[in-house]
Formats: C-alpha cells, structure tokens, sequence
C-alpha cells in the first residue's frame, strides 16, 4: 500500500495530526525538563497518574481527566514542598512517585473485570486517537505556547540564573508553578502517543538532541520540534508497514536520530 491510500485513511489522519501537535508540545516542554535536569519528574509523573488512570477505570470514566487531575497535584505538591522545606527535590519525587504508582496498583487491582484500555495507557494508542482527543491535544498545545511566549524571557532566565532572576524581582516561585503544572499536563496527554513507559523519551531525547546541535537556547527550540516531528513521522508510518507498537517505534526512531547526531557531533567536534 503506498503512503497516499496510507493517508487517506481516517484513522492514520488522527495519528499523524495528533502526533504532530504532541511532538511539538514535548519538544518545547523537553527542553525545560532536560536544561532544569528534572528528567526524573517527568518519569515520576507519568507513573504517578497510573493512580488516576485507576480511578476513571475503577468509574468507568475517561481516564485521562483524573490523570490530568492527579499530575497537576503532584506538580503543585512538589512545587510547594520544595520551596517550603529542606527535602531535595529528588527524594520528594521519589516521595511522591511511589505513594500514587502504589495507590494506582491497588485500585487497578480493586477494579473488576479485564481493562482494555489500560493497556492502551500503559504502551499508548495513538492509531486510536479520536477527535476528541484530537481538539484536546490542540487546546492544550496552544495554550502552552502561549503561556511559554508571554513568559519567555523570565523563562529563560531562571533556568540559567534562578537566583539573579530571584533578585531582580523575577517571582521564580510562580514561574516554577507554572512550568511543572505544563510539563505534568504535557506528560499526561502524551501518554495517548507513546504510553505511560514510554513517554519520558519523547521529552527527553529530542531536547537532548537539539542540545547537542545547539550553540544557543534560541537555536535549540527549533531543532527539538525539529528532531521530535521526525521521529513522530518516520514512527507512525513505520509502524503501520511493519505492524509493530506505535509508541515503542516512534521512541526508537527518536533514539537512533539520536545516535546519529551523537555519533557526527563526536567526529566532527
């Protein structure tokens, strides 16, 4: 079958249009992550919503608002204790991350009957994609873009100089509220691609890849969305020909781009 009978068919649509607006949101909320070095906080999150995947299973309701709900929290708790205690962020994470995989385990357990859709969390469905989905995903890229372009600068510069921005007035605190409570909801919807094991490789390796190409922030932000659209393409369609697990192809595409870039870098370096 070529890729044009490929691309006519609805479904495949939904996957490819919701692939693009997913790359592009873990691109952007990726290079966060890896600059901030939380790359532990985006795993933590993924499996702690396993608890509200749990719960919308346990209701026999959409799953992914309860996780949406849980994720924020958790972001929102981190976020609070960090700047209110002396716990490193590190052992809150852990804190956090094995009380609500734990409480997940268990209400999974509680739930009756075999859960399709768990599966579908657990390693991502991206071929099922529905229309909801699809306008779910939009809003919440655009959203963050925007929030991302109205605070840029301030951004920027508490990545890089959290404790000069603090004195120049920058409110860090806020800031560190806001881009934990994106890079959280951007875990949860990515789950629907890649899945909950999977996803932190979205994130992580593109960013990563971007970075060692990169002589500046401003040149890293393109070539992650770059390196990340790549991946979502080349992963898709690869795994419709080769009849293997969308989210695992899509990560391992993005893998060996990396590689590839990791491999020229050091020769030519």
């Amino acid at each position: 079958m070529d890729l044009t009978a490929v691309l006519q068919q609805s479904f495949m649509q939904r996957a490819l249009l919701g692939g693009l607006l997913i790359a592009i949101l873990c691109a952007v909320i990726g290079i966060f992550i890896t600059l901030r070095k939380q790359s532990f906080l985006s795993d933590a999150v993924a499996h702690a919503s396993l608890s509200g995947v749990a719960v919308g299973l346990l209701i026999s309701a959409e799953p992914l608002l309860p996780a949406l709900l849980v994720g924020g929290l958790m972001a929102v708790a981190i976020t609070y204790l960090q700047n209110r205690s002396t716990i490193s962020l590190d052992v809150l994470i852990g804190i956090f991350y094995s009380i609500l995989f734990a409480l997940g385990v268990i209400i999974i357990n509680l739930t009756p009957g075999y859960q399709p859709e768990l599966f579908s969390y657990l390693f991502g469905s991206i071929l099922a994609i529905s229309p909801a989905d699809l306008y779910t995903s939009l809003v919440i890229t655009l959203i963050t873009i925007a929030l991302i372009a109205v605070f840029y600068k301030k951004l920027v510069y508490i990545i890089f100089d959290k404790e000069a921005a603090f004195i120049r007035g920058i409110n860090t605190t806020v800031l560190e509220y806001l881009i934990n409570i994106l890079s959280s909801i951007t875990i949860i919807i990515s789950i629907k691609i890649v899945g909950l094991i999977l996803v932190t490789a979205l994130l992580i390796i593109p960013a990563t890849s971007a970075k060692l190409l990169a002589k500046n922030f401003k040149q890293m932000l393109p070539l992650s969305v770059l390196f990340s659209l790549v991946a979502i393409v080349i992963g898709i369609t690869s795994s419709y020909y080769l009849n293997t697990p969308t989210g695992a192809t899509i990560v391992l595409i993005s893998g060996i781009l990396f590689l590839l870039i990791f491999t020229i870098t050091r020769i030519f370096k």
